[in-house]
């Protein structure tokens, strides 16, 4: 339990004010120390940040680091009626001749029995599709549906009504086009696809390409043409489509502008973190001075194109930042486009600039040994430290004050009794000259 003071009572100086004032002095110290925590924390969080647009460049770079990831292409058809195609990142340049047969169709069987209702009238009877046999009795439409759905039999159960008085009939539509299954009924519902066959036939889609047949279980097909996906949309036999896979450099281009963007957010808070007391730290601006080399450095991943300024790179003198003269990058991609793949992607043999790039920064943003890392390590070390060293000097500062405190309570103490003994001898002095 703290001691109660009176601050000033006998002598009427104001010594709270006074110890607090003493005790500011004495916390300069602390003051000086608890500032250093707060720069080391900015300093880790500004390093966090370094390290986050840093990995941003790294995802940018990884993009463009082989010719695989870097290619793209398009691929378009002559009628998009009829079918349409996309490509991906493994298809190849050239020209194929399509011709769509028929379409890819799911078997369906109706029953040739109507119902008055689907919620009242029962039925009764088996139903045998595929190797599944399913009983029921005395059981409404509806709820035959929903044990043909539950039993996975790789048929589905639906309802139609025609409009006439008994219009609802049972409908069983297979799950995959090309595929058969033999459906028989006895009973309220009574089917045998064996003997009557069904009502519309499961068949597969076929096309033509290049004078190969090609069949499919789909309307979509991923394999007819190495890394195309063709979406057969409607058929029609004796005429011939013509898809073209070409290289897409739009995509390419944009590959390389999120890189350059990327690049530039690493420029721009390196620059931002230069008004700061850490923004001339060495590890800081080596960053900026390797990456700028890059840029510059020399390759052989292309027997043509060594450099990015041959891509038509450049960066500005004043702010380091990375712009591309769009006319010379395009015209670059258009009369050598596997040149410019080789530069930034490299060969089984060769680093391209994506590599030396992408190397260099999984070695800044790694999480035991990269920049962010090291600097958070150190700035830990001193802060805990320093937290330390702060807890012993409170509590010396607690003792000082309480020191402090106590003088001038003696203080006070003492003046009062002396003013005590002068109001005694003033009361003696007036009763002698009485």
């Amino acid at each position: 339990m703290s001691a109660i003071t009176f601050s000033g009572l006998a002598s009427g100086l104001d010594t709270d004010s006074i110890i607090e004032s003493l005790m500011e002095i004495e916390r300069e110290p602390i003051d000086s120390l608890e500032a250093d925590v707060e720069y080391f924390d900015s300093e880790t969080e500004a390093f966090s940040n370094i390290r986050t647009t840093l990995v941003a460049l790294q995802d940018a770079v990884e993009a463009m680091d082989t010719v695989k990831e870097l290619s793209a292409y398009s691929a378009t058809s002559s009628d998009q009626t009829l079918l349409s195609a996309t490509a991906e990142t493994t298809a190849s340049a050239g020209t194929y001749h399509i011709e769509v047969i028929s379409l890819a169709e799911t078997q369906k069987d109706v029953s040739a029995e109507g119902f008055s209702d689907t919620d009242t009238e029962t039925l009764s009877g088996s139903l045998t599709i595929g190797g599944t046999t399913i009983d029921y009795s005395d059981v409404t439409l509806s709820v035959l549906v929903d044990l043909v759905n539950d039993s996975n039999v790789g048929l589905q159960a639906t309802m139609i009504n025609d409009g006439t008085e008994s219009g609802y009939r049972l409908i069983l539509s297979g799950e995959e086009a090309g595929v058969e299954t033999t459906v028989l009924g006895t009973g309220s519902i009574s089917i045998d696809t064996a003997s009557d066959g069904h009502t519309y036939d499961s068949a597969q889609a076929h096309i033509v390409v290049d004078n190969i047949d090609i069949y499919s279980n789909g309307n979509t097909l991923t394999s007819a043409i190495h890394g195309v996906t063709l979406d057969l949309l409607n058929a029609e036999s004796g005429e011939t489509l013509t898809v073209t896979v070409a290289s897409d450099t739009s995509q390419i281009a944009a590959t390389v502008d999120t890189f350059v963007s990327a690049y530039n957010s690493v420029i721009d808070l390196l620059a931002d973190e230069g008004e700061n007391g850490w923004g001339n730290d060495s590890s800081l601006t080596s960053i900026q001075r390797k990456m700028q080399n890059y840029l510059v450095t020399q390759v052989s991943g292309s027997d043509s194109l060594t450099s990015l300024v041959q891509l038509g790179f450049k960066t500005d003198y004043e702010t380091g930042q990375l712009s591309v003269d769009s006319s010379v990058f395009n015209e670059a991609l258009s009369s050598d486009p596997e040149g410019v793949l080789g530069l930034f992607a490299g060969d089984s043999e060769t680093d391209g600039i994506a590599d030396l790039f992408g190397d260099y920064l999984d070695v800044q943003t790694d999480s035991v040994d990269g920049v962010y890392a090291r600097r958070k390590t150190t700035n830990d070390a001193n802060i805990t430290r320093i937290e330390n060293r702060v807890e012993i000097m409170e509590i010396r500062l607690e003792k000082r004050e309480e020191y402090l405190r106590a003088q001038y309570t003696a203080l006070e103490t003492l003046i009062s009794e002396m003013n005590a003994q002068t109001s005694y001898l003033d009361e003696i002095s007036a009763l002698n000259s009485d």
